[in-house]
């Protein structure tokens, strides 16, 4: 049976070729590059090793500048201890409470305003099941939350009316 015949999963259905449109390399950039996601690996210490365009554009940090710093570039000021502890603590025992929950928190944009951003992580690990590091796909929010914000707002209002 080859590779590519009906029967192979399709997580398999792609031609052993190593380059071109077929090969896996191929599509996993394609997929990165594309999405209008921010993708953000990190390695074991927190630091950026993969910032997409999503990423350059939600956060306003050019890969070339994003690159080789740590998380803290988008982590507000006073959620780096949580952040960190968490981050240590999954490196150590290769679990996270996370890894098929959305996660809402609120991030920093290069010029300083907050953002409100959703994301999902997965733990990348090596050929020896070893945790080297994780990978972040976000999406920003801050519209939504606001617009949510308001709806609240006003519910208690009309709630408040009728007492």
């Amino acid at each position: 049976m080859s590779r590519t015949d009906t029967a192979t999963p399709m997580s398999q259905a792609v031609p052993s070729s190593t380059t071109g449109v077929g090969s896996q390399d191929w599509l996993a950039r394609s997929v990165v590059s594309a999405t209008p996601e921010a993708i953000v690996v990190t390695d074991e210490e927190g630091i950026i090793r993969l910032w997409n365009g999503g990423a350059e554009r939600m956060f306003g940090h050019p890969a070339a500048t994003a690159i080789g710093q740590s998380l803290d570039l988008i982590i507000p000021e006073k959620l780096r201890k949580r952040h960190w502890d968490g981050y240590r603590k999954t490196m150590a025992t290769g679990q996270t409470r996370y890894g098929d929950t959305l996660l809402s928190v609120p991030a920093t944009h290069r010029d300083g305003h907050r953002l409100s951003i959703e994301f999902s992580v997965a733990l990348l690990r090596d050929d020896d099941d070893r945790i080297v590091g994780i990978t972040a796909i976000m999406r920003e929010v801050s519209e939504r939350r606001e617009a949510e914000k308001a709806l609240r707002a006003r519910l208690a209002e009309l709630e408040g009316k009728q007492s």
